[in-house]
């Protein structure tokens, strides 16, 4: 799958949000897209899926352009979107969250079925039965990491997925997104930490302001006064050893 994303323009009533924004990733590229709070990169991420449609620009999925398409059909094209937060149903089981992800795209078929899920997220299989919303936070992304999963995407974007998160369930969430990458998933990651970001893409976008300011290779990111301006990142982190 291959999504270009041209000139978006989105609003929330009056406040224009993202203005002109324009990314692409490649099939089975994995892409960081970085901002501080308030950048516009949950925006984007919304935008891209339908559930904040943009005013004007396109989206395009493989050349089928889905701005004004509802969020459905982007899911069932192979685009699965991992939200911030506690995005799950919590008054549902971890077994039953899994079942409602799996039957909304009953056409797609692929190698992430619940049983594989529950063998990549052992911890999900041991709380199988129990509320979602009495989950742990690290718990809660695993779920909704396999929520996108057994829809068999083609893509996943995944929206601040470190926020909140102890020290080790991050690193564990980097060995997670190693085993997307090794499926060949195209991932685009929206993150505030740079280092975790980059460390995981190979290539990334800087959001400012609903504004793309720069583009680059993971090193030219590094490098380029635009990151330490726009996240107070000092330097790489390999040259300060």
């Amino acid at each position: 799958m291959r999504l270009v994303v041209e000139g978006l323009h989105t609003y929330y009533g009056a406040s224009h949000v993202l203005q002109g924004a324009s990314l692409v990733v490649e099939p089975g590229e994995a892409v960081a897209l970085l901002g501080r709070n308030g950048a516009g990169k949950t925006t984007l991420m919304r935008s891209i899926v339908g559930l904040t449609p943009a005013r004007s620009g396109s989206v395009l999925v493989d050349g089928r352009d889905l701005r004004r398409a509802p969020p459905y059909r982007s899911a069932r094209l192979g685009l699965a979107f991992v939200p911030s937060g506690r995005r799950v149903f919590s008054s549902l089981s971890v077994a039953e969250n899994l079942e409602v992800a799996r039957r909304s795209c009953p056409r797609r078929r692929g190698p992430w079925t619940l049983k594989r899920v529950y063998e990549v997220f052992p911890k999900l299989a041991e709380v199988r039965t129990r509320r979602a919303g009495h989950l742990s936070g690290g718990e809660q992304q695993m779920l909704k990491i396999g929520r996108a999963l057994v829809t068999n995407p083609e893509m996943v974007l995944l929206d601040e997925p470190t926020e909140g998160l102890a020290p080790a369930v991050v690193e564990e969430l980097g060995q997670w997104l190693g085993l997307l990458t090794r499926e060949n998933l195209g991932i685009l990651l929206a993150e505030q930490s740079a280092a975790f970001a980059l460390a995981h893409t190979a290539r990334g976008y800087l959001l400012e302001k609903g504004r793309m300011r720069f583009e680059g290779t993971m090193e030219e990111i590094w490098d380029s006064a635009e990151l330490r301006s726009a996240l107070g990142v000092a330097e790489h982190p390999n040259r300060t050893r």
